[in-house]
């Protein structure tokens, strides 16, 4: 006999709008933790599972599953999905790749004119009347310097976009894909990575974590940028050696970085890169926003789209 309402996993909290979407629609239940043996036996009679950042979706989570139809990710990141494995059990994988777009290229620029212009130098110097900080370097103007985009995608493009009419930047950007369009509306260019790392005076990074950007920027890349450059990472931690960059920033090399995510992620307490006065860390907070939130849990659409038996808005694989 079948089933009156579809089974949908919840692994974590959601905004409440849509949260009582899925309860209207579905019989939703949660696990009793976050372990891979917890959510197998959580997922076991579910039709669908919405994931946030804790735990994963396995393989194994997959083949405990029979009944699934779909694994909806509340975030832009699908490293913690197996894509291939959901793919073979043709299970869809949703997400909602613009849910963070306006928070986290905000957050980027939050970071950069911070660094740019120094202010928790200068907030420290005003605190303990140290005035003469004004005249132990100066500060960075950012028109017509080189901003330089690993990955001009969705957040990417819209840092891209800020910079250069915000700021009056030129553009570089070093991606898999060309963007034509994007190119032409920015007066970007598209240049090899080495080039990238060489020219650009501000060097922003937004690609997803794959086996191919994993470790993407480490100690020999870091060496290779412009001295006094600035590097910020908004994307995944695993993308860049954050201990290279501490040891440039220590050295003089850099300018200044602005980190929202690391691998692992809480950092040790002595990590060397918070030691760093010339660095701007941040908790892994960047879509932290309430309008992200919601867009976020609009996942849940695609969901009910894919047990609907419909076509979904976004779909990873």
């Amino acid at each position: 006999m079948p089933r009156a309402k579809p089974v949908v996993l919840l692994v974590e909290p959601i905004h409440p709008k849509y949260a009582k979407l899925l309860e209207r629609r579905c019989r939703v239940v949660r696990p009793k933790g976050f372990t891979e043996d917890q959510l197998a036996e959580s997922a076991r009679e579910a039709d669908g599972i919405l994931i946030r950042t804790k735990g994963c979706v396995s393989a194994r989570i997959i083949a405990a599953a029979p009944r699934l139809k779909v694994v909806a990710r509340h975030g832009v990141g699908l490293d913690h999905i197996d894509l291939e494995a959901a793919t073979r059990a043709g299970v869809r994988v949703v997400y909602t790749p613009a849910g963070s777009l306006t928070a986290v290229a905000e957050h980027t620029w939050m970071m950069i004119l911070a660094l740019a212009k120094k202010a928790c130098t200068g907030d420290r110097a005003v605190r303990t009347a140290d005035y003469e900080a004004r005249s132990r370097g100066e500060n960075l103007q950012l028109e017509d310097q080189v901003l330089g985009i690993l990955g001009l995608g969705r957040i990417g493009g819209r840092v891209a976009q800020i910079g250069r009419f915000g700021f009056g930047m030129k553009v570089l950007y070093t991606d898999l894909i060309r963007y034509g369009r994007k190119e032409r509306r920015l007066g970007a260019n598209k240049v090899p990575l080495a080039q990238l790392l060489v020219k650009s005076d501000v060097f922003s990074i937004h690609v997803p974590l794959t086996d191919l950007t994993r470790g993407m920027i480490g100690a020999r890349e870091i060496a290779r940028m412009k001295p006094g450059a600035l590097l910020i990472n908004c994307a995944r931690g695993a993308v860049l050696d954050t201990r290279a960059a501490a040891r440039a920033l220590e050295e003089g090399r850099l300018g200044g970085a602005g980190v929202d995510v690391f691998d692992p992620e809480v950092p040790p307490l002595d990590h060397p890169l918070l030691k760093c006065a010339n660095a701007i860390l941040s908790p892994h907070n960047a879509a932290q926003t309430a309008e992200a939130r919601l867009n976020y849990a609009a996942v849940a659409l695609d969901l009910l789209r894919v047990l609907d038996g419909k076509a979904p808005f976004y779909p990873a694989n």
